[in-house]
C-alpha cells in the first residue's frame, strides 16, 4: 500500500485542495505509478478559467501532460516493471478490448469511438502523487516506456508533441521539402516549428499577432529556414511573399483558438495546400459555428486542397513522439521552459496562472 495525495480543483476559478488516501497494491493487469512531472496544457488554463462541458463533476482532478515512474505492477503485467519511466497520453481508448476503434484488433482511431474519454476530463488527471492505471489502460495505451536516465521534464511533453505530430503526418509528404505556415506562436506552433525542422521542411513561416512572443520563438528556435511575420493588415501579402519561389504554402497549421485564425488560414490556401485546423474554438457553453464556403470543384478538386482537423492523439502520434524524444530529434525542447516556469506540486494555481501569461510556452510542475 502507498499513501497518495490528490489535489482537487474545487470549481471554475477556484482553489486546489489536497486530500490523502491509501492506495492498495495494483490488481491483475494494473500498474501503480508515481507522478514525477506534469506540464501545463492550455486546456488546463481553459478548464480553470472557464470550465469545460466534458467535466461533469466538481471538484475535478485535472492535468494530463505527465511523466510517471512505475512503483509496482500487478500480476499479468509483463511490459512494465518497477522503476520504469513512462510518458502518458491524454486521449484514451474506451476500455472495451473488443471495440472496433479502441480494442486489441481495432483501428486505433480512438477519437472516432463514441465512448472515448480523456485524462483530466472523464478520466481523473494527474494532479495527484500516485495513480493506479487499469488493465485496459496498461494493455491498450497510451503509455510509453522511456530510458530510466532520461529527463522527466522532456518525457512529460510526450502528449502535446503527439498531438502536433498527428496533424503533421495525417497527409503524407506535406512537410519534407515543403513550405510550412504556422499560425500563432504558442506552444503547439513551437512544437510544430521544431518538428518541421526535424522533418526537413524547406521553409517555415511563423505568424503571430504579438511581437514579443514572435521574437522569443524566433530567437530560441528559428534557423535559416524560419521566417517570422507579424499578423497585421498585410499578413496575407507578406506570407505569400515569403513563400517564394512557390506561390503559396504547402501546409498550414492553425494553432489559435479563435475565429480569426480560421479566417486567415483559409485565405492562405492555394494549390496542393493541406490545412490542419489544429486549435478548435470552444468554451463553457459549447462550440460556436464558424461558417466557410468552399468550391468543391475548383478548389478541392482542381486545386487539390485538403481540409483536416486534429484534436488529441492516438497511439500513432504517441509512437512518433516517443521516437522523436528518445532519439533527441528536438534538441531545443528544454528552451520552451524558462527558469520562472518551474513550480512545485504545492503551487498548481500559480503554475496555471503562469501558463496563462502571454510570454509563456511550457510550464512544468515538479512532483519529486
Amino acid at each position: 500500500m502507498v499513501s497518495s495525495t490528490t489535489f482537487y480543483l474545487d470549481k471554475v476559478q477556484g482553489q486546489f485542495h489536497s486530500s490523502k488516501e491509501v492506495l492498495a497494491e495494483p490488481g491483475f493487469g494494473e500498474i501503480l505509478v508515481k507522478t514525477r512531472r506534469t506540464s501545463i496544457c492550455q486546456s488546463d488554463v481553459v478548464i480553470y478559467k472557464n470550465g469545460l462541458t466534458r467535466i461533469k463533476e466538481w471538484p475535478a482532478i485535472i492535468l494530463h501532460e505527465v511523466c510517471c515512474e512505475v512503483v509496482s505492477v500487478g500480476n499479468g503485467v509483463t511490459n512494465f516493471q518497477e522503476g520504469d519511466l513512462v510518458g502518458i497520453g491524454c486521449d484514451l481508448p474506451c476500455g472495451d478490448k473488443d471495440c472496433i476503434y479502441c480494442g486489441i484488433n481495432g483501428t486505433g482511431d480512438w477519437t472516432s469511438c463514441p465512448d472515448t474519454h480523456a485524462t483530466g476530463h472523464e478520466f481523473p488527471g494527474f494532479a495527484r502523487t500516485h495513480a493506479i492505471l487499469p488493465d485496459w489502460f496498461v494493455q491498450l495505451g497510451p503509455i510509453k516506456k522511456f530510458p530510466r536516465d532520461m529527463n522527466p521534464d522532456i518525457i512529460c511533453q510526450l502528449e502535446p508533441l503527439a498531438c502536433c505530430l498527428e496533424g503533421m503526418t495525417r497527409v503524407n509528404n506535406c512537410i519534407e521539402n515543403r513550405v510550412v505556415v504556422l499560425i500563432g506562436a504558442g506552444s503547439q506552433s513551437t512544437y510544430a516549428l521544431q518538428v518541421a525542422q526535424a522533418m526537413g521542411a524547406r521553409k517555415i513561416i511563423l505568424v503571430n499577432r504579438g511581437h514579443q512572443r514572435l521574437e522569443r520563438v524566433m530567437t530560441d528556435f528559428g534557423d535559416e529556414r524560419t521566417v517570422g511575420i507579424l499578423w497585421d493588415e498585410n499578413v496575407v501579402k507578406n506570407v505569400f511573399e515569403a513563400c517564394k519561389p512557390f506561390n503559396e504554402p504547402h501546409f498550414i497549421m492553425m494553432n489559435v483558438p479563435h475565429e480569426a485564425g480560421y479566417n486567415l488560414s483559409t485565405k492562405l490556401l492555394g494549390y496542393n495546400t493541406v490545412l490542419d485546423a489544429h486549435a478548435g474554438v470552444k468554451g463553457p457553453t459549447g462550440k460556436p459555428q464558424i461558417m466557410h464556403s468552399v468550391d468543391l470543384n475548383n478548389d478541392i478538386h482542381y486545386k487539390l486542397q485538403c481540409y483536416q482537423a486534429t484534436h488529441g492523439s492516438t497511439m500513432h502520434g504517441i509512437n512518433l513522439a516517443h521516437e522523436m524524444l528518445v532519439s533527441n530529434k528536438l534538441p531545443l525542447l528544454n528552451k520552451m521552459t524558462r527558469e520562472d516556469e518551474y513550480f512545485g506540486k504545492d503551487k498548481l494555481l500559480q503554475a496555471i496562472q503562469r501558463a496563462d501569461d502571454r510570454d509563456s510556452l511550457k510550464v512544468i510542475v515538479n512532483w519529486d
